[in-house]
């Protein structure tokens, strides 16, 4: 018994719809990129010219596959079945990606991942096969190890992974190389002057210090965000000349101290040894997370991440009193259980298990901290009054582009309110 697939209609129909499910297959992978890295993005041309490339050559070992076990006939749809199911992939995948992003944190987790995908697509094929061809065990196997090796090739050269882009994140054709030991020579040089410029306390009133750090070094909406906060923090509570900047950036690696432990755990000792117990430290820490990890990357320095349990060391070790604690970064909620007190209101701009958007180069904000400094907290000083503005503007935009939901936290502690109230109404 076979099964007859020939299309009675024009022989243009076939190809047709193969062709449409090609171009699905492209649609899915952009959408689930939008998906994944949040919006204010593009298409990118380069990403397009890649993504035709790769499907030339998949389409192309599937016609040496067929034309081996001399079933030609059967083209048409195995290029459909096979990018419908590619476009189901890549939907899933990159959801996987975005709501389990530890399962892609080890090479075995990847490898796992991806071996798992083409084992799916070569048993759609083979299932193709077998029901018109009585020897479909001979014929899956060669359609097998032609596929395995057209899918190395593509992966390998053609991989569709900026299909989706930030304009202003395009690497420069003059890329900089970091002085890494001028870098470390300069920061003592850099925090001292900090140091140095710090306001001490007026005895008898109610002052505020900050500290706003930059985490990742090559996107550089987190050294704007570090100098827009700062900004913010002065015109609301008065704290310009008691503000301490740290930042990681490739572009300008000395305007500020870096943004690693070392530096991270002495700006908060030397604003811990100056604010007196009438006194609010303001502390604002952006860039990209983990659960437990808040991410200090500066890769040419050598930087590591900081994880949940250092810095509430560090706190511990600062002598910092009554604090405002932002934390702007994915997963940033799990940290609130490590460092929360009840001198702290702690607020981040994701749950424990959740994604937070706009990290990118050019921007000038991401999603949450425009939403919290920008808008929210220019018009109400009061942090807390500003978290709920900032949660129903972040929902706002993310169900706009279909994002699943960051859930920004806050945790406030029993003796914080006093000391924000006070704060309030110098």
């Amino acid at each position: 018994m076979t099964l007859d697939i020939s299309i009675q209609s024009t022989p243009a129909r076939p190809v047709l719809v193969a062709l449409a499910a090609i171009l699905l297959s492209w649609l899915a992978e952009y959408a689930a990129q939008v998906m994944a890295f949040g919006p204010g993005g593009e298409l990118s041309h380069l990403g397009v010219q890649i993504a035709v490339a790769q499907s030339a050559v998949v389409v192309t070992g599937l016609v040496i596959g067929l034309a081996l076990v001399g079933r030609m006939d059967l083209l048409a749809r195995m290029v459909t079945l096979l990018f419908l199911l590619v476009a189901v992939l890549n939907l899933a995948l990159w959801t996987l990606y975005r709501e389990a992003p530890e399962l892609y944190a080890t090479e075995a987790g990847v490898s796992l991942i991806q071996n798992l995908s083409l084992l799916l697509q070569i048993a759609l094929l083979v299932w193709i096969l077998r029901a018109p061809f009585r020897q479909w065990l001979r014929a899956g196997l060669v359609i097998a190890v032609v596929f395995l090796g057209t899918k190395e090739v593509a992966l390998r050269w053609f991989s569709v992974e900026e299909l989706y882009i930030f304009p202003l994140a395009a690497s420069s054709d003059e890329y900089i190389v970091v002085d890494v030991e001028g870098l470390y020579a300069a920061q003592d040089r850099l925090m001292g002057q900090q140091v140095a410029a710090l306001l001490p306390e007026v005895p008898g009133e109610t002052d505020v210090f900050a500290l706003a750090l930059g985490g990742t070094e090559d996107q550089s909406v987190f050294l704007t965000e570090v100098e827009r906060v700062s900004a913010i923090l002065d015109a609301q509570y008065g704290s310009g000349g008691r503000t301490l900047k740290l930042a990681n950036s490739h572009d300008h690696p000395t305007r500020y101290p870096m943004a690693n432990k070392s530096n991270l755990a002495s700006a908060l000792k030397e604003i811990g040894a100056r604010q007196g117990a009438e006194d609010l430290a303001f502390l604002f820490l952006t860039s990209h997370g983990k659960e437990d990890l808040f991410s200090l990357d500066f890769h040419a320095a050598g930087t590591a991440d900081l994880t949940a349990a250092e810095f509430t060391k560090m706190l511990e070790d600062s002598g910092i009193g009554p604090a405002v604690i932002v934390v702007s970064a994915c997963h940033s909620g799990s940290f609130i259980d490590d460092i929360a007190a009840p001198d702290r209101l702690i607020i981040t701009a994701a749950r424990g298990d959740r994604t937070s958007f706009g990290c990118r180069d050019g921007a000038e904000w991401t999603e949450f901290g425009e939403s919290f400094f920008d808008k929210a907290l220019r018009s109400e000083p009061d942090p807390r009054k500003a978290f709920p503005a900032a949660v129903e503007d972040v929902t706002r935009k993310e169900l706009a582009d279909d994002l699943t939901p960051s859930l920004p936290q806050i945790s406030e502690g029993a003796d914080i309110g006093a000391v924000l109230d006070r704060v309030l109404t110098r």
